[in-house]
C-alpha cells in the first residue's frame, strides 16, 4: 500500500493536502520538522509533501537529512509546497532532495495528479521487467 508523509506546521494546511492524497494511499502527518525526521527514520515513505518554513526544523534540513548517505528514505520523491516565492529558496531545495516544487496556495487537483505520477513512475521503476521469452529449440524433422 502506498504511504504519502505531509510535514505542515499549519493544522489546516497539513490537513487539506492529506485529504487530497488520501485518494492516492496511506497519508501520514507530521506537524514539523523534528515530528517529520522521526518518521522518516522509523518507515519508508512513497512520496513526501514537505512545507519549507517551519520552526525549529525546517523543510531544508528535513531535505538535508533525506539526502544524506544510508538514509531511509533518500530514494522517496520530495514535493516541496512554500510561500516563499524567492529563487534562492526554490533552488536551494530543488539542489538538496525536492523533484517538484508548489507555489502555496496550491492547486490540489494538480498536487493530486503529480503524486499519482510520481508514485506510477517509481512503482514502474521498482518492477522488474518480465523474463525475455525463451525460444524453444524446434524438435528436429524427420524429412
Amino acid at each position: 500500500m502506498t504511504c504519502i508523509l505531509v510535514i505542515d506546521d499549519d493544522a489546516a494546511i497539513r490537513a487539506m493536502f492529506a485529504r487530497s492524497l488520501r485518494t492516492l494511499g496511506d497519508v501520514e502527518e507530521a506537524n514539523g520538522g523534528a515530528p517529520a525526521l522521526r518518521r522518516l527514520s522509523a518507515r519508508k515513505f512513497d512520496l513526501v509533501v514537505l512545507d519549507l518554513h517551519m520552526p525549529l526544523i525546517d523543510g531544508f534540513s528535513v531535505l538535508e537529512s533525506l539526502s544524506a548517505k544510508g538514509a531511509l528514505n533518500r530514494d522517496t520523491p520530495v514535493f516541496v509546497v512554500t510561500a516563499d516565492e524567492s529563487q534562492q529558496a526554490r533552488i536551494r531545495a530543488l539542489r538538496r532532495h525536492a523533484i517538484f516544487l508548489l507555489s502555496k496556495p496550491v492547486n490540489l487537483a494538480m498536487l493530486v495528479s503529480l503524486a499519482e505520477s510520481s508514485l506510477k513512475k517509481a512503482a514502474a521503476r521498482a518492477t522488474p521487467p518480465p523474463p525475455p521469452d525463451e525460444a524453444q529449440p524446434e524438435e528436429p524433422t524427420d524429412d
